[in-house]
C-alpha cells in the first residue's frame, strides 16, 4: 500500500511539473503575440479605442466560433464555469479597452511598463481569492521581471522622454497623460481579475481556452458600443468619423490575430500553473 501511495504521488508531482513546465512556455508565447498587438495599436494614436478593440473583437468572434464549431464543443462552455467565463469576459473586456487607451495616448515604453503590473495585482488577487501561496521566491522573482522590462522599455518616467516618444505624444496634455496613466493602471487591475477566473474555471482542456476568448469577443462588442457612444459621443464603432484605408484593415487584422493568439495561449497558460507563479 505505502509503495503503491509513494508510486501515485510521484507520477502527481511528474505530471504537475509537466504542466508548469507547458504552462511557462504557454505564457511566453501569449506574452510575445501581446507585444505584437501592443505595438500594432500603437498605430492608430488617433483612433476611436473601442474601434480597435471592436475590431479585434470581431476577429476573435470568427476564429473562436470557427474552432469551436469544428471541434463541436458548446460554445456557451460547461454549466458549472459560466459564471466564471462571464467575469473573465467582462474584466478582460475592460482590461484590454483600458490599456489601449493608454498605448494610444503614452509613449509605447510607458504603457507596456505600466501593463506589466498586472500580474502583481493577479498575484495579490490569487492570494486573495484562491488561496495560492506568494512565496518569497515569486516576489523575486517579479520584482527581477519587472526591472527587466523597465531596463528594456526604457520608460520617460525612469530614462527620460526619446526623439520619438516627444514626437508621437507632444500633441498629448499632461492632464490627458495622467488620465491614460490611471485607466492603463485600472485596466491592469481588471485584467488580474480576468487570469484569476480563468483559474477558477479550473477546466485544462483546449477547447475552454477559447470558449473564454470567445466569450471575451462577445461581451466586448456592446460594451465598446456604448463606451464609445457615451462617452465620446460616437455610436457607430465600425465607420465613425474616421475612414480607414485597406492599409489600416490590414493591421487591424494582423492586431486582432495577435490579440486571439495571445489570449489563447495565456488562457493555456494559466489554467496549468499558478497565478501567483504566472508573475
Amino acid at each position: 500500500q505505502d509503495n503503491a501511495d509513494g508510486t501515485t504521488k510521484e507520477l502527481k508531482n511528474a505530471a504537475d511539473k509537466d504542466n508548469s513546465c507547458w504552462g511557462i512556455c504557454f505564457i511566453l508565447l501569449g506574452s510575445f503575440l501581446f507585444s505584437v498587438m501592443f505595438l500594432l495599436v500603437h498605430f492608430f494614436p488617433q483612433t476611436n479605442t473601442f474601434t480597435l478593440v471592436a475590431y479585434r473583437s470581431v476577429v476573435q468572434i470568427l476564429l473562436s466560433v470557427s474552432c469551436l464549431f469544428y471541434q463541436g464543443t458548446n460554445p456557451l462552455g460547461q454549466p458549472g464555469t459560466r459564471f466564471w467565463l462571464l467575469v473573465r469576459g467582462l474584466f478582460g473586456s475592460l482590461g484590454v479597452t483600458a490599456i489601449f487607451f493608454g498605448l494610444q495616448k503614452l509613449p509605447l515604453s510607458d504603457a507596456v511598463t505600466l501593463q506589466f503590473t498586472t500580474p502583481a495585482f493577479a498575484a495579490a488577487f490569487a492570494v486573495c481569492l484562491l488561496g495560492e501561496p506568494w512565496t518569497r521566491f515569486d516576489i523575486i522573482g517579479a520584482v527581477v521581471c519587472f526591472s527587466g522590462v523597465a531596463l528594456i522599455t526604457h520608460p520617460t518616467w525612469l530614462f527620460g522622454p526619446s526623439a520619438v516618444d516627444i514626437d508621437t505624444t507632444s500633441n498629448i496634455s499632461a492632464v490627458m497623460k495622467a488620465v491614460a496613466v490611471l485607466v492603463t493602471e485600472i485596466g491592469a487591475a481588471c485584467a488580474g481579475i480576468a487570469y484569476v477566473a480563468v483559474r477558477k474555471v479550473n477546466d485544462t482542456s483546449d477547447a475552454a481556452a477559447i470558449v473564454m476568448v470567445l466569450y471575451y469577443a462577445v461581451i466586448s462588442i456592446p460594451l465598446c458600443i456604448l463606451g464609445s457612444g457615451f462617452l465620446l459621443g460616437e455610436w457607430n464603432i465600425f465607420g465613425g468619423t474616421e475612414e480607414l484605408s485597406p492599409y489600416d484593415n490590414f493591421w487591424l487584422l494582423l492586431m486582432g490575430l495577435a490579440g486571439y493568439g495571445g489570449q489563447w495561449f495565456y488562457n493555456l497558460g494559466l489554467q496549468r500553473i499558478a497565478v501567483a507563479r504566472v508573475s
